[in-house]
C-alpha cells in the first residue's frame, strides 16, 4: 500500500472517522491489487470473500439477467462497493467489473466484521455509507418512475460538472452505451437525448461532453435532483 493511498481511503464515509491507530491495525489484514480493465472482483451469487475498496480506477456493478446484463453503477476512486453482501455475509446481488485498469483494497470479509462489531467509528461510518446507498438507490427508482430520458441524462451531466460558472467539459464515467444502461434507457434513447440537449449547447463526442452553459441545462433538468454522488 502506498502513502497517498491513506487520503483516498479516509474520502469514504466508511473510514473517514477512524482514528489514525485504529485504522492502522485494520489495514494490516488487507492488501492491494492492480487489476486490469475487465477484471471482475466479485460476481452475482458469489459470497464475499472481501470487501472492495477502489484506489484508482474505475468501477462497474452489473444485475445480470438470463439475456442481458445492465450497469447499475459507477465507483471511482475511495468508493467502498457492494457493502451490504459483505455485512450480512450474504450472495452478491451484482457482478463487479473493472471499467479501467484499477488498484483495489481488499479487506478480509470476516475481518471486515469483526472490526465493525468491536469499533464504534467504523460501524457508525458503516451506516452513513449503507443510508447513503439507500438514498441513490431511491433516486434512482424516482428518476425511473417520473423523469425523461433528457431529465435523466440532465440531470447526470450536471451531477458529474464543478459547481462554477461559465462552460465546462466533463468527461463521463463509462462508454455511452454503459452510461444509456445506468440511466436505464437504450443507446438509441441516449443518442436522442444528446441530440435534444444539443438546443442548450450541449455537444461532444465519445466520453467527453462539453456544456457550454450548465445553467441553461438545468432548466431541462428541473424538477430533477441534480445532485452530487452521495457514496
Amino acid at each position: 500500500m502506498r502513502p497517498t493511498d491513506i487520503p483516498l481511503i479516509r474520502r469514504s464515509r466508511l473510514l473517514a472517522q477512524v482514528s489514525e491507530a485504529d485504522l492502522a491495525a485494520m489495514l494490516a489484514t488487507c492488501f492491494v491489487q492492480a487489476l486490469p480493465r475487465g477484471t471482475v472482483p466479485c460476481r452475482q451469487g458469489e459470497k464475499p470473500e472481501f470487501l472492495h475498496i477502489v484506489l484508482g480506477g474505475s468501477v462497474g456493478l452489473f444485475a445480470e439477467g438470463a439475456r442481458e446484463e445492465r450497469l447499475i453503477e459507477f465507483f471511482g476512486p475511495g468508493d467502498a462497493f457492494i457493502l451490504p453482501a459483505v455485512m450480512l455475509d450474504a450472495p452478491y446481488l451484482m457482478t463487479a467489473r473493472l471499467l479501467a485498469d484499477s488498484r483495489i483494497l481488499l479487506w478480509p470479509a470476516a475481518a471486515y466484521r469483526a472490526h465493525v462489531k468491536a469499533n464504534g467509528a467504523l460501524a457508525f461510518g458503516a451506516a452513513l455509507l449503507l443510508s447513503s446507498y439507500w438514498r441513490s438507490l431511491i433516486g434512482q427508482i424516482k428518476d425511473l418512475k417520473l423523469l425523461s430520458a433528457v431529465e435523466r441524462l440532465s440531470a447526470m451531466l450536471l451531477a458529474l460538472a464543478p459547481r462554477q460558472s461559465g462552460p465546462v467539459s466533463v468527461t463521463l464515467p463509462g462508454g455511452r452505451h454503459l452510461v444509456a444502461g445506468r440511466l436505464g434507457i437504450t443507446p438509441q434513447s441516449l443518442s436522442r437525448a444528446f441530440a435534444t440537449l444539443r438546443s442548450v449547447g450541449v455537444t461532444g463526442a465519445g466520453r467527453r461532453v462539453d456544456i457550454a452553459d450548465p445553467e441553461r441545462l438545468r432548466t431541462l433538468a428541473t424538477p430533477v435532483r441534480a445532485r452530487q454522488p452521495s457514496r
